[in-house]
């Protein structure tokens, strides 16, 4: 379950349609990056997600389709797990143990807002433009990303591709500091289909059962 939060964070990167290195200084690209994600009201993708772990050798392949409504809103779904946040309430169902788990919304547990990436991301690593590479005919910037000293988190360095057209991620691969790699490719992405507000919620099936943690 940690990996698939972690591509909840992970996730902001892609609404990110405005190149880290850019610009004339942090703050101006932080404050467009800002202003460009605000008419971002729907988004949509498939992801292909693969883990490589470091201590066993062993590699884990994920496939699915994320979500975000008006950057407060998310589902991530793949075949096993799926996991729904309508900004307020939080849904994580495991198809394995046919259970639910319904729990409040809470900010800074590990799955962030894609608000909160916007600010957090932007101030805690430091950005450097790696190569310009191309892929399947398009080109792509080669960024890496690096916490600053005083940042202490689950990403020990990361790499993001950013299609020079359009400024869109393609693929992102981060490294955590047990030394397991995570690749994670996006395609067909959307940022002009509507997205209804019932698909930011979860009606549980007969015989699935629901774990209410709320207060």
């Amino acid at each position: 379950m940690k990996s698939f939060r972690m591509l909840m964070e992970i996730s902001a990167f892609l609404m990110l349609t405005v190149p880290l290195w850019a610009g004339d200084s942090a703050a101006d690209i932080i404050e467009e990056i800002q202003e460009k994600y605000e008419r971002f009201k729907n988004f949509s993708a498939e992801f292909v997600q693969t883990e490589h772990f470091s201590m066993t050798g062993s590699k884990n392949e994920v496939t699915g389709k994320i979500y975000v409504k008006d950057g407060v809103k998310y589902r991530l779904e793949s075949e096993d797990q799926i996991i729904v946040t309508d900004g307020k309430d939080m849904w994580t169902y495991s198809a394995f143990n046919k259970q639910v788990i319904l729990d409040n919304f809470k900010e800074g547990d590990g799955s962030l807002l894609p608000r909160d990436m916007l600010f957090r991301y932007p101030n805690e690593f430091l950005a450097t433009l790696l190569d310009e590479v191309e892929i399947d005919g398009e080109d792509f910037y080669l960024l890496k990303l690096d916490p600053r000293e005083n940042v202490h988190g689950f990403i020990k360095t990361m790499k993001i591709w950013v299609n020079q057209d359009t400024y869109l991620i393609k693929r992102i691969e981060y490294t955590d500091f047990n030394d397991s790699v995570t690749d994670l490719t996006i395609r067909k992405i959307d940022t002009q289909s509507s997205l209804s507000d019932d698909l930011f919620t979860f009606q549980a099936k007969e015989g699935v059962e629901v774990v209410d943690l709320r207060l």
